[in-house]
């Protein structure tokens, strides 16, 4: 079991954000704001890091961390997995047990289902005890090991009076016994015994998961829980078909009453080891998860943000309990119903069904995954329907003219698989929107909501077998019963769909996945209002199933930027956030941009440079058709004279060492998931990335980590010129990128990614630029004399800097360049002496270049440029043997 705990959970589980970054203050700037998960329109003051926090805080209460809550959490999903284990896994001899004793096949499916009647029973209690004590839930450790024994001596009861009913009283060994009324009452209570610490623990859970979990990871968490609670429906009958597979002949045509003890006795011992586990791991107390907003308010996101009527909000949060009580009957009348029919009519034996239904269950893992994979294709709300309408065909298959086209029963299985995972997923999504409703709402609390969730599902679970196998007994023919138990199937499911169109679709813009563009700036009050105009013209057009969030992150523009901005009249959503410092830089905002993605619980970004003049809502369309993908790099066609540091330094580092044609590393203009923008904010950010050298952080980070990119074409860019300020971003964008190619290795294969077409029927031309080869000399020569002494005295001996910049031509080659540049990438050097060797012979390059390319075409000049590229790749195969 802890084995499962650790990779089931890795694998499944979602990445959490660790608050690493500058915590965020935000109030409202006066616009309303709708947004998933409930931020209204902010302004971001002032940044914090969290050593200035600690140490303006004296006081020693304890704190919420992200670890100990993670193992919190494993210990809850653990703990749910057993007791759906211990639920589904006495459904394989319940049938026999009900035959032991004598009594109709219904009271056999309402012994089933008095498990579920004590959760609700337990559930009630914990209710209770957390309204009257509302931080209980945080001595977790207490009451799951609690409840844990309490099922363990649930377990051994009843495989001890099992044992009995089979073999007779202690007083007469080998004699059968005779139960009598007694003997099945005494069952039938230890039954609903054992539910007891089922329904604490369930209610435990839900409020435990919601109190501890920052509010964007909400509907991650419930659907991991969900997942949890559906494997173990799945497991318990494949470990129970194991045990009696493994007790006697397994092929035999009938089971003999020696075999009934197998399953609780297997779902005993694995209680044993639950109970270890859960002592072994599970933190001792928990705290509640708390924003790292000075002013103790949630930053960035409130769980209502739709101010939606009093009757709206009620009648959303009830047609969630109303769903959980269908899925609960659907799953359990299911669950029992099949097993029957597959013991009854079709005769098959015990453990092969056991294996089957949990088959059907386990087909979950696949559908999971699935969803995991294209999720981002659909909105919630568009998933919630797809899989109502594949349950209710599964549904439709249980029918007895389906299941004879083939012999065997196979169908009915086939049914269950269809159906049980896409209940279970689409259930999970409207539960995980519900607690996020729930957690901040004024008519039910998160202790309200989770009870009547669980109590509704378990009333339903508890009528289901039993009705379910009632109607099954009905009529004369076995194909009449079926009929009718498909029936109350098919309606069901049906109105899981009906209940979901009727209530929750109509609060489904808080459900549609949440987009967050990212407009870094610093003094473009000229432009902002205009590019504003035309992202927000973009995403409407574009994104027509997202909650579009334009997130400005200024700074501390002396101009009025940020100001305009908040003024410019837009459909999407708007916040503007400020860095700590003036001119902190580009990657300091794009930081502000991630953080606030990831509170938000955006499941993409796209960051735009705000100085575009030919920026069109074309530019987002383009984005748009890349959100399959962690990272989207742009591909511009380019001026010849422009774009010099990614032409001479990253362009042909970036094939050489990683492999991959990325024509424009540092673009600035990017779309990235979630995943990626949880990655940049995992690393230490020096003062380097969070100026100029965001952009080769960004794209080197994703490249190290293997994450999905795609290039996205794009027409021209024009926008504000970057030489006047090369001097500043070269060496940024060099020393990022020698560190993050630190230990890593040339790749001989030169691979192309994905593109993503330009589509437009305007022809795209280049506006002509004039560059004048003088400059870079000027700036070699100052930046010779600035660091001569280091170049100097760290350049290669075959390097004669002093010579060049005495020469009249006072330019450097292409041969002589790649040379050096596979030099700065090999060499053991100081690095901030071969970036400042770098820089200076990446000015006479320039010079070199920008002469070369004045009296031809574009084409011809990138031609230069790719022999360029191709000459640092031979020479690195060389070196590399």
């Amino acid at each position: 079991l802890d084995w499962l705990l650790t990779h089931l959970n890795l694998y499944y589980r979602f990445i959490y954000f660790r608050r690493t970054s500058s915590s965020m203050q935000w109030s409202s700037d006066g616009q309303t704001q709708k947004l998933l998960t409930g931020t209204p329109s902010t302004e971001y003051k002032a940044c914090q890091t969290s050593d200035s926090l600690e140490t303006g805080s004296t006081k020693s209460e304890p704190v919420w961390s992200e670890g100990t809550a993670e193992r919190a959490r494993q210990c809850l999903f653990l703990v749910q997995f057993m007791q759906q284990m211990a639920f589904a896994g006495i459904i394989v001899d319940s049938y026999q047990v009900g035959r032991l004793l004598g009594v109709s096949p219904a009271f056999s499916g309402l012994l089933v289902g008095l498990f579920m009647t004590g959760g609700a029973v337990g559930t009630s209690a914990m209710t209770l005890v957390l309204h009257v004590m509302p931080e209980a839930w945080k001595e977790l450790r207490g009451i799951l090991l609690t409840c844990q024994s309490m099922d363990l001596i649930g377990a051994l009861l009843y495989t001890m009076l099992i044992h009995w009913a089979v073999h007779g009283a202690p007083g007469a060994p080998g004699a059968p016994g005779t139960p009598g009324m007694a003997g099945i009452s005494a069952i039938a209570l230890v039954r609903f015994l054992w539910g007891l610490g089922s329904g604490v623990t369930g209610q435990l859970a839900g409020v435990a998961i919601t109190k501890m979990t920052p509010p964007g990871e909400l509907p991650e968490r419930m659907q991991c829980l969900q997942f949890w609670q559906t494997l173990g429906l799945g497991m318990g009958p494949l470990i129970v078909g194991l045990a009696i597979f493994a007790d006697g002949l397994p092929f035999a045509p009938s089971v003999g009453p020696a075999k009934l003890c197998a399953a609780p006795a297997t779902l005993a011992t694995f209680q044993i080891l639950v109970l270890l586990t859960v002592f072994q791991h599970c933190p001792a107390s928990i705290q509640a998860w708390q924003s790292s907003n000075s002013s103790g308010q949630v930053s960035g996101v409130t769980l209502n943000p739709e101010k939606q009527p009093a009757r709206v909000q009620v009648l959303f949060l009830c047609s969630c309990f109303l769903l959980c009580a269908l899925r609960g009957y659907a799953v359990a009348g299911a669950e029992v119903g099949t097993s029957l029919l597959l013991e009854t009519p079709y005769g098959w034996n015990r453990h092969s069904i056991g294996f089957l239904v949990s088959g059907t269950f386990l087909a979950s893992i696949p559908l999971r995954s699935t969803y995991l994979s294209i999720r981002d294709s659909f909105s919630v709300v568009a998933w919630i329907r797809i899989l109502s309408l594949v349950a209710i065909g599964g549904t439709t298959l249980v029918f007895s003219r389906v299941t004879h086209i083939v012999s065997g029963g196979v169908i009915l299985v086939l049914a269950d698989a269809v159906m049980f995972p896409a209940l279970y997923l689409g259930e999970g999504l409207t539960r995980g929107l519900m607690m996020q409703f729930a957690k901040e709402n004024a008519i039910f609390s998160v202790n309200l909501s989770s009870f009547l969730a669980i109590v509704l599902n378990n009333v339903a679970r508890t009528i289901a077998p039993w009705l379910s196998r009632l109607n099954l007994s009905a009529g004369d023919d076995p194909s009449e019963g079926q009929n009718l138990f498909a029936a109350c199937q098919l309606t069901c499911c049906i109105l899981f769909l009906g209940v979901f169109e009727a209530g929750v679709r109509h609060v489904t813009p808080a459900a549609r996945p949440v987009l967050v563009i990212g407009l870094p700036s610093l003094n473009e009050a000229e432009n902002i209002e205009a590019l504003t105009k035309v992202v927000d013209e973009g995403c409407q057009r574009y994104f027509p199933q997202h909650r579009c969030l334009l997130v400005n992150a200024d700074c501390q523009s002396s101009d009025g930027t940020a100001a305009i901005f908040a003024q410019t009249q837009t459909r999407c959503e708007k916040v503007s956030l400020r860095t700590a410092l003036p001119a902190e830089g580009k990657g300091a905002a794009l930081k502000l941009v991630f953080s606030c993605m990831v509170e938000v619980n955006a499941a993409h970004g796209i960051c735009l440079d705000t100085d575009l003049k030919t920026m069109t809502p074309e530019w987002i369309r383009a984005f748009s058709l890349a959100l399959q993908y962690d990272f989207a790099v742009p591909r511009y066609l380019r001026h010849r004279c422009d774009g010099f540091i990614t032409n001479m330094v990253v362009y042909p580092s970036i094939c050489a060492v990683f492999g991959y044609d990325i024509r424009q590393a540092i673009g600035g203009d990017f779309g990235f998931s979630r995943r990626a923008a949880e990655a940049f904010l995992a690393q230490t950010w020096p003062a380097k990335v969070k100026k100029y050298g965001i952009d080769i952080f960004m794209t080197t980070t994703v490249l190290k980590r293997g994450y999905s990119m795609v290039e996205v074409e794009l027409p021209p860019k024009i926008h504000s010129p970057n030489l006047p300020k090369i001097k500043n971003m070269l060496p940024e964008v060099v020393g990022i990128l020698l560190s993050q190619l630190d230990c890593e290795t040339f790749h001989m294969d030169l691979r192309h990614l994905p593109r993503i077409p330009w589509h437009s029927d305007k022809p795209m031309t280049i506006p002509e630029v004039k560059v004048d080869p003088a400059i870079f000399v000027n700036l070699a020569e100052l930046c010779f004399k600035e660091h001569q002494q280091c170049i100097l005295a760290h350049a290669p001996a075959a390097l004669d800097l002093p010579a060049a910049l005495a020469s009249p031509t006072t330019t450097m080659d292409a041969a002589t360049w790649v040379q050096l540049l596979h030099w700065a990438l090999t060499t053991d050097t100081e690095r901030e002496a071969v970036v400042r060797i770098l820089s200076c012979c990446f000015f006479l390059r320039s010079a070199r270049h920008c002469a070369d390319v004045q009296e031809i075409t574009n084409e011809e000049a990138e031609s230069l440029v790719l022999a360029q590229r191709d000459a640092l790749r031979y020479v690195a195969m060389k070196s590399c043997g």
